[in-house]
């Protein structure tokens, strides 16, 4: 089997509302997410898809970026690939051009799609196998008021979510508050996480904020610091009573390394569009899980397919927090997949459909379409 065609779509799918974090206030155009959707084909007749959803401050290519890398270089690079060999296609990808690892992701996933598709397997099998038979979900709740977070917060726990993150801004008095009015909603019903988004400058503010919220029983403590930072992250995590995590500051193996090395974090945080890829990503979680380290996987904004790439990723590893992070379908307003994911009640159960489970609706990629198409 050969790669024939790959195709790359720019879309902008509406949101449900804007969602504030420290990095921006997600309104790049009011509610509306930029992505960027893959479609490759096969001379056997079987295709398969792949999406990723560069932001500022997690990514450092946007949008526009990524599909041109696509179009211009990957796209072409891919032409003619046996997509069943991953390594290989990953480093042809590599030895065409470094970085762009959303679009290396994008393109992988389509490619182990596309693999699941043939065997008749679902796409956790190519990486393992499954342990366990339900995913769950972490809810997001954004930089607002005490009173607007608590409510989110009880919304949350009325639909069955077991676990929340609220974000911080860097204001101790307004993040502490925030954080306090959630527990003070849901109390012990759900497990409560505090993400900076590297907003602390200094890391003695962080640790007030830490110990002023300890009450509450917060999991973890995410990178309250900036990523060039770790000694600082090293510093907070000796001297607060509950766990920290890294995030922003973790690429591939070597600032892993780094983390696991300086004892900066007791949980690492993992995005199949970062890493690169889903081999990529399972291979970093292989090594924080030998260093005894727990792991948290999930960008949360991404479409259907994206979300399902890290749902079948998440399936094959026990040391994940219960709750995966991976939640962008439920801020948007529709997919352009023929059967969205529902996560309302903030579980499903692992897929098992062959490849990633769903195939694109055409209408609804018309529909959302920001530009034209490139074939290659």
């Amino acid at each position: 089997m050969k790669i024939s065609s790959v195709e790359a779509y720019r879309v902008d799918m509406p949101m449900k509302g804007i969602f504030e974090i420290a990095h921006q206030a997600h309104d790049v155009q009011p509610d509306i997410q930029p992505c960027v959707l893959v479609r490759i084909r096969t001379d056997e007749g079987i295709e398969g898809i792949g999406d990723v959803a560069p932001l500022t401050g997690y990514s450092l290519v946007g949008r526009d970026e990524t599909a041109e890398v696509i179009e211009r270089i990957l796209g072409p690079a891919l032409l003619g690939a046996d997509p069943f060999r991953a390594r290989k296609a990953t480093r042809l990808m590599e030895e065409t051009t470094s970085g762009f690892y959303e679009a290396k992701s994008a393109l992988d996933t389509a490619m182990a799609d596309i693999h699941g598709k043939a065997l008749g397997v679902p796409l956790h099998e190519l990486l393992g196998g499954a342990v366990r038979e339900e995913i769950f979900f972490n809810g997001w709740i954004g930089i607002q008021s005490p009173e607007a977070a608590a409510a989110k917060a009880r919304d949350f726990c009325e639909r069955g979510w077991t676990s929340c993150k609220v974000k911080a801004s860097g204001d101790m008095a307004s993040d502490s508050a925030r954080v306090l009015a959630v527990w003070e909603a849901v109390g012990d019903a759900m497990h409560i996480r505090i993400d900076a988004n590297e907003s602390y400058g200094r890391v003695e503010d962080a640790v007030t904020l830490a110990r002023e919220v300890e009450q509450a029983n917060p999991v973890l403590f995410e990178q309250p610091v900036p990523r060039d930072n770790l000694e600082g992250l090293a510093r907070i995590r000796r001297s607060i009573g509950f766990p920290v995590m890294a995030d922003e500051c973790l690429y591939g193996h070597d600032s892993l390394l780094n983390i696991i090395q300086l004892e900066a974090a007791d949980i690492v945080k993992v995005k199949v569009m970062k890493q690169g890829g889903l081999i990529a990503t399972r291979e970093v979680m292989s090594t924080a899980e030998a260093a005894g380290m727990r792991l948290v996987i999930g960008h949360g904004f991404g479409l259907t397919v994206y979300t399902l790439a890290e749902i079948h990723v998440a399936a094959t590893s026990s040391a994940l927090l219960p709750e995966i992070e991976s939640v962008g379908p439920e801020k948007m307003k529709d997919d352009v997949v023929d059967r969205p994911l529902d996560i309302r009640r903030g579980r499903i159960p692992v897929p098992q459909e062959p490849g990633l489970g769903v195939t694109l609706d055409e209408d609804k990629l018309e529909l959302y379409r920001a530009k034209g198409v490139a074939k290659v």
